[in-house]
């Protein structure tokens, strides 16, 4: 279970995701404009937050989380200037400029922001998966993690297609380094098992993620450490409006094709039991009282995600074990030529004379308690010879619970004041 919870009156540590948005404000001759009035407006949930330029033109807005915002800039003598979708992402500072126009103040300019932001106030080397690419993109099991792939020198040893729902690293090098050395964090914390060769202390929940970050090279020392990259996961939070999803994915051998394997051999003509539903729902909104409390629902936010996995499964093993005579010291079927074990014969010698036992039969006091005490933890042959050399067959069944609670919630009670709150708690059975 991970909880977060931050007060942000003044600057906050890194590791909270929030950013900033600064920029310089001009006219258009270039030169600055001091004493502008700039508000910056979440479009998300329609909190604002109002600065000055100071004497150089310049305006910075911190301690605020990702998303899209409007920049606002008003004063006498030029005409109000808008820039719409700049997009902020998480733990980074957005540069934002303005070149007002001159004009009457009732005049409004406006403007969209480009798609693609260059970073110019920090080295480093980062890139955002966003909403629309989660939604669009398949996850076999819907761990956000693995999303984390979809970046340039991220690269992974086994295949994306593979059932990932589990507690895992995603097991990434990111830009050689190893996987034990990246770092996951869920909002800021951080979400891995020290003791456990990086393995994630709990998977989010995919529809409760608004965004994944990842960090591959000349990241701030105040990013924590982590001597490779940094995928770092953050939750969705409420809106002024209300939005919630209900869904189900499944699985299921009826809709399954027999594996070679299993359609090899007489008695696994079925197909193999596969159950697999995952299944929940979130919902996410203004908290308000009509009248009395948060009336313009901008103050106070709550987002609230549950998602359960129920995987029943069984799983087919073949074994090649020693047949019920060998286990009496008889290994009189390996001079057999073509036998099934080896295909061509094979002689047991006596290890004090060096020559062949007679009719490859070892006389039973010569048979070793602790050789039988290891036979008999092989299991008996259960099966004629099948697929070449094999003559064992076992099957069983597997069952996973797994169940994922996402519990954000915003309030912003003034100007320069956020009160965050973040709880995921991850339950494997």
């Amino acid at each position: 279970m991970l909880a977060v919870f931050a007060w942000c009156a003044t600057p906050l540590h890194a590791q909270s995701d929030l950013g900033s948005i600064t920029g310089f404000v001009h006219d258009p001759t270039g030169a600055v404009v001091p004493k502008a009035s700039v508000t910056v407006k979440d479009e998300a949930t329609g909190t604002e937050r109002k600065v000055t330029t100071n004497n150089d033109g310049v305006y910075t807005v911190t301690n605020i989380p990702s998303g899209l915002y409007t920049v606002t800039v008003d004063i006498t003598g030029f005409k109000k200037s808008q820039t719409l979708h700049n997009k902020l992402d998480p733990n980074s500072t957005l540069r934002a400029d303005v070149s007002l126009q001159i004009g009457q103040a009732t005049e409004i300019v406006e403007v969209n922001a480009s798609a693609q932001t260059l970073q110019t106030d920090s080295a480093s080397v980062q890139k955002l998966i966003s909403r629309t690419q989660i939604d669009a993109l398949e996850l076999n099991g819907r761990n956000p993690i693995y999303l984390a792939n979809l970046q340039p020198g991220v690269v992974k040893g086994s295949p994306l297609s593979g059932l990932n729902f589990g507690l895992d690293s995603g097991g990434f090098n990111i830009n050689g380094g190893r996987s034990q050395d990246n770092l996951i964090t869920f909002d800021g914390a951080p979400a891995i098992r020290t003791r456990s060769n990086g393995t994630s202390i709990g998977v989010a929940d995919v529809d409760s993620t608004q965004e994944i970050q990842v960090l591959t090279a000349n990241y701030a020392a105040e990013y924590r450490s982590a001597s490779g990259g940094q995928i770092r996961i953050v939750s969705k939070s409420g809106t002024s409006q209300f939005h919630g999803n209900l869904f189900e994915y499944f699985r299921n051998n009826v809709l399954n094709a027999n594996s070679w394997s299993r359609n090899n051999n007489i008695q696994t003509k079925d197909v193999a039991p596969f159950h697999y539903n995952q299944y929940g729902y979130n919902i996410g909104g203004p908290a308000y009282i009509p009248g009395v409390f948060n009336k313009d629902k901008n103050k106070f936010f709550f987002f609230w995600g549950q998602e359960w996995l129920k995987y029943n499964y069984g799983e087919t093993a073949t074994l090649t074990v020693p047949s019920l005579a060998m286990r009496q010291g008889d290994f009189s079927e390996l001079l057999v030529p073509g036998n099934a074990f080896y295909g061509s014969p094979k002689i047991v010698n006596d290890p004090r004379t060096g020559q062949p036992f007679a009719g490859n039969v070892i006389p039973a006091d010569r048979l070793s308690p602790n050789g039988i005490g290891i036979l008999n933890a092989y299991p008996t042959p259960n099966e004629p010879f099948f697929q070449g050399n094999k003559n064992w067959l076992g099957t069983g069944s597997h069952t996973i619970d797994q169940r994922k609670d996402t519990l954000t919630a915003d309030m912003y009670p003034g100007q320069s004041h956020h009160i965050a709150f973040r709880r995921q708690n991850y339950n494997y059975l």
